[in-house]
């Protein structure tokens, strides 16, 4: 009997458990995915299960597992790219100076000290982080398609 796994995602299996991953949002059909994070890992893609969870006390967790529901709750696709490292912390760096020069990243949000933080306030603060991220590349992008005599 054949079984159909057509409705599947493939990922090849890791060689390696340390990675460098950046998460991107797709604002629309018709455009690039977007850069929002960069991190890095030895758990493999196990790292996003802490980002599913989004536990408050572990600040980064919450932080990005917040952003990925808002991001998805406006209807924009979350995606994952990542690389396997031998150095993913020099890795990560060098990924973040490079995207920090064209993109506002998630990782500059200052996190919080979860027993003194309020959860709400921390859950609005990512949203409006968020939405200056969307409005910053609703911006980019108008710019960059007009024509150059229109600039």
């Amino acid at each position: 009997m054949k079984v159909d796994l057509s409705e599947f995602d493939v990922m090849r299996f890791p060689d390696r458990g340390s990675i460098v991953y950046v998460l991107l949002y797709v604002p629309g059909s018709e455009n690039e995915a977007v850069p929002f994070y960069v991190g890095e890992s030895s758990k493999h893609v196990g790292r996003i299960g802490d980002y599913v969870t989004a536990n408050f006390s572990a600040s980064t967790d919450f932080k990005v597992g917040e952003a990925v529901r808002y991001l998805q709750s406006k209807g924009l696709p979350v995606l994952m790219k990542y690389k396997e490292s031998g150095d993913r912390k020099a890795e990560e760096r060098i990924v973040l100076d490079r995207l920090r020069s064209t993109y506002r990243l998630l990782n500059d949000l200052k996190g919080y000290d979860y027993r003194q933080a309020e959860k709400e306030q921390e859950r609005l603060k990512i949203h409006a982080f968020i939405d200056e991220l969307i409005y910053a590349e609703t911006v980019r992008s108008a710019v960059s398609s007009e024509p150059l005599s229109a600039r």
